[in-house]
Parts: C-alpha cells; structure tokens; sequence
C-alpha cells in the first residue's frame, strides 16, 4: 500500500503555512481531537505529500499568501486538483485504506462539507488521503475522483446515526474512489 513519509523539514513547513493561513481559513467540520492548528498543519502536510507522490516539487507548490481562496493545490495530467485529507482513528484506518469498508459504517464515507461544494468547478479531480490520527507519521492516499463525477452522482444531505452529525455533505463511497495507481502512473508516463 503506497503511503509518503512525512520528514521534518515537511512538518516544519506545514507548521509555518498553518500560522500564515490561520487568520484566512475558515473550518468546515468541527472536531474536538485537533486544535485548528493541527488541523491546519494535517491539511498541508496532505497537499505535500499528495505533491511528492504525484512528482511535484511541494516546496514550489507553497503559496505566497492565503488572502483569497486557492484555485487548486495543483495541476497534474488530470488537471487541477484539490486535496482532501482527513484522520482516521486506528480501529478504523485499515479498513478504510484497503477499502474494505461499506459506506453505512463509521468512516466508510469521505466528506465534502456542503459549503464547500460551489468550489468543486475550480477542479478537475479531488484527491483524497489519510492519516492514522494516533500516528502522523505517514500520509495514505485513498484515492481520487474527477469533480464532474461528484456533482453528477451526489448530492448534499444532512448528518445521519452514523456521522452523528447535521453539518450537510457530500458523502463520497469510499469503494466508489478510483485506484491512485492510476493517476500515479500517468504521470510517471
């Protein structure tokens, strides 16, 4: 299973990038097992880790500034994507990784908050990954799916017993993600 390691050098970026963006970034979920610090700090060190699988330069790939909202965390044969990256508790991350999960149980969904649906037409693909929350060691990608997909199969809707939530999303089917494999290997190509 592929995953990228985070070093030192990416989380002290990531550390830097989150106290520059901090003041412009609004959170679309609310969690209670990360500040918004960590938060932030996970989300770059997705868009980095995303890079290097794909062989793009995340250091070139740093904005200047955070005053607007971006138009994509990069550009690959696909075109432009956007990263998704999320933590996973343990007795959860296996499954999830492997796909071996169905989207009625816990984590068996990746989430869009529905605000952040009107963005999805400034991308071509959505990239998703993971983090095993009890070890932020290694970024996991799950897999990706290309914007109009999305907007043609989903459509927003409310938290349920599972989520436990009513912050209304799109929840994409884990099982309905495409292999990274494939987009990797196009652009090793």
């Amino acid at each position: 299973m592929k995953s990228i390691n985070i070093d030192e050098e990416m989380r002290t970026y990531a550390t830097a990038e989150s106290q520059k963006r901090h003041t412009h970034i609004e959170h679309h979920f609310e969690v209670t097992h990360f500040s918004d610090a960590e938060r932030d700090e996970t989300g770059f060190l997705g868009e980095f880790s995303c890079c290097k699988l794909l062989g793009i330069n995340w250091k070139a790939n740093i904005r200047d500034n955070y005053l607007t909202i971006d138009h994509g965390d990069g550009h690959c044969s696909k075109g432009i994507f956007d990263v998704k990256t999320e933590t996973i508790p343990e007795k959860y991350f296996q499954k999830v990784v492997s796909k071996q999960i169905s989207a009625d149980k816990y984590y068996g969904c990746r989430w869009i908050n529905g605000d952040q649906v009107p963005l999805l037409k400034k991308y071509d693909i959505i990239i998703f990954g993971a983090f095993c929350r009890e070890n932020i060691s290694k970024w996991y990608p799950l897999g990706w799916l290309e914007t109009a997909y999305i907007t043609k199969h989903y459509r927003i809707s409310s938290g349920d017993n599972y989520h436990r939530t009513v912050t209304p999303a799109l929840k994409i089917k884990t099982s309905d993600l495409k292999s990274i494999d494939l987009l990797v290997n196009i652009e090793r190509i």
